[in-house]
């Protein structure tokens, strides 16, 4: 892989991370709940999903848009739900483990985020869920900068698997354009309280 070092690249991402991180931030705080169910029933809509496929969500941390509503529903209708495991180094790909109660919190993994033990099944997702601080309308989507979800997209197409990414937001974290380096793994969908887009790659 072309390694990611360009530091006028990484200042921008980073300006770019700060103010993103504020608006997420204040979505949160000002209706999260709500937000987050009817950005469910977005996904829900647009989203084709059939029974017994498997999707790969993430317990929210900090003010991300939470899915934990998108994912009971997604259960009801007879997906198996995954949870990513925490990399040890950066820029590694994600293991995805079964967890099957949403409602209860897993437990505590590595740096204290929450993650379903080692002796959970691990799966390919069918469907990934992706958190996110930003993204925009090409499908280029903003990271907090550890590299796993690139990495875990990269791994994944490379191996022929037809995953299909979906970033989950809040609206307002959309942006005109993102700037994006080699590394940078686009979307496949991005889905908000607004509606859903679609993007081709």
């Amino acid at each position: 892989m072309i390694p990611d070092s360009d530091p006028d690249l990484d200042r921008r991402k980073a300006a770019l991370r700060a103010k993103l991180r504020q608006r997420r931030r204040a979505a949160n705080a000002a209706n999260g709940l709500a937000i987050a169910a009817l950005a469910a029933e977005r996904f829900l809509a647009a989203i084709p999903v059939r029974a017994g496929q498997v999707v790969a969500g993430y317990w929210p941390m900090e003010d991300e848009l939470d899915p934990r509503p998108l994912m009971l529903a997604l259960q009801q209708r007879g997906t198996i739900l995954l949870l990513p495991g925490v990399a040890t180094q950066k820029a590694q790909p994600l293991v995805f483990r079964r967890w099957d109660d949403i409602s209860t919190t897993p437990p505590a993994g590595r740096f204290g985020i929450p993650a379903p033990p080692a002796d959970a099944p691990v799966l390919m997702p069918d469907i990934l869920i992706v958190p996110l601080v930003g993204f925009d309308g090409a499908g280029h989507r903003l990271g907090l900068g550890g590299g796993f979800y690139d990495a875990t997209l990269a791994a994944l197409r490379a191996a022929g698997d037809p995953v299909l990414a979906v970033g989950y937001a809040f609206a307002v974290q959309q942006v005109a354009e993102l700037p994006s380096g080699p590394l940078d793994e686009r979307l496949d969908w991005a889905v908000t309280e607004r509606g859903a887009l679609a993007f081709e790659r």
